[in-house]
């Protein structure tokens, strides 16, 4: 079976953008919402782009544009957006002034930059990459269907590069829609916050952070379906439960939403470190890409940060060789991520 690896994952989010400063020196947020920490976008972009782009596009592009400086891979091909919704704030820079002056004097560029998939088409004109080109947005799924399509095209051999992302912008007022029907915002909670990663997936193990080895997807499974997902999932990667360094859930303090991960872990993998990392990054509808984003470093760099973890079981000594990434919500939507040391490769 052909292998993927990630080449390179970059975050604009609550830590230091564009950095893994986070693995030492991560950055507590104690408000209940914030949006992320943007980076100096004129290092990137000229002040025609950055007046022209909204917030979120402008953190795609530069991202990317890190990603290519770093690996030599300007043009990649395809490119795999997630996002549960799109671009939000350009989205309501159109219906305020329909609201407001009756439809009159609406500004085109706003429209034109609010549909789902600005995203990766932005990404395409500017890399030059006319191959494929999806958006996912199935709300708190987006970002795994994304990089599950990947890992299809890579197995059928109809890839050997591809810049997967998961982006998400969460305005004031979105915010406190979501925190008054009680998603976001209770004491002890995540804060609520928007997404900004891109990983770049090659078949090319020099210099990779990281193999994807097996990725599973399942809607309303039962707890049989989910011993099966686990089981298949480590048997495609070749690994044993206890070879797994640590598991990284979607915990977000919401006890409706913790309690599934709770049992998952206890039930099917114990003795396995559990670890999370809504609470460095934020939670939102996009924020599995940063648990896969964070399992890459760890595995890349070597060891796994004290501040993800959550559970009893200790840290294991040495270097982590696998790593499992595990995202629901609702009790609808599961994905199981495994990655994979390259040490002695």
């Amino acid at each position: 079976m052909k292998r993927i690896y990630i080449r390179d994952a970059e975050q604009i989010s609550l830590q230091q953008p564009l950095s893994e400063e986070w693995m030492s020196a991560p950055v507590y947020c104690r408000e209940p919402y914030a949006r992320v920490v943007d980076p100096d976008f004129r290092l990137w972009l000229s002040p025609a782009e950055s007046r022209r782009l909204g917030r979120i596009l402008k953190r795609a592009l530069v991202i990317g544009r890190v990603i290519a400086d770093k690996t030599g891979i300007g043009t990649p091909d395809a490119i795999l957006v997630g996002t549960g919704l799109g671009c939000m704030e350009n989205t309501e820079r159109i219906l305020e002034p329909l609201c407001r002056d009756g439809e009159q004097m609406l500004s085109p560029t706003h429209f034109m930059q609010s549909t789902h998939n600005t995203i990766a088409a932005l990404l395409a004109i500017h890399s030059g990459a006319h191959g494929y080109n999806i958006t996912y947005s199935h709300k708190d799924l987006s970002f795994d269907l994304a990089l599950q399509d990947a890992c299809m095209q890579f197995r059928a051999g109809a890839l050997r590069t591809a810049l997967v992302g998961g982006f998400d912008e969460l305005t004031p007022s979105y915010y406190t829609l979501l925190r008054r029907i009680g998603c976001l915002g209770a004491e002890g909670q995540a804060p609520g916050s928007e997404a900004a990663v891109s990983l770049l997936l090659t078949d090319d193990g020099r210099d990779a952070l990281c193999e994807v080895a097996a990725m599973r997807i399942r809607y309303r499974p039962t707890d049989d379906d989910l011993s099966e997902l686990l089981s298949e999932a480590l048997a495609e990667a070749g690994i044993a439960p206890e070879g797994l360094a640590g598991i990284l859930t979607g915990a977000d303090g919401n006890p409706a939403n913790d309690r599934f991960y709770e049992t998952f872990v206890s039930r099917l993998l114990p003795g396995v470190p559990a670890l999370r990392y809504r609470h460095l990054f934020g939670t939102g509808y996009s924020a599995s890409a940063y648990g896969v984003y964070a399992a890459a470093h760890c595995l890349g760099r070597g060891f796994i940060p004290p501040a993800l973890r959550c559970g009893a079981a200790p840290l294991g000594d040495g270097r982590p060789q696998a790593l499992a990434v595990l995202n629901q919500r609702g009790d609808k939507h599961y994905s199981l991520v495994i990655l994979r040391a390259l040490c002695g490769d």
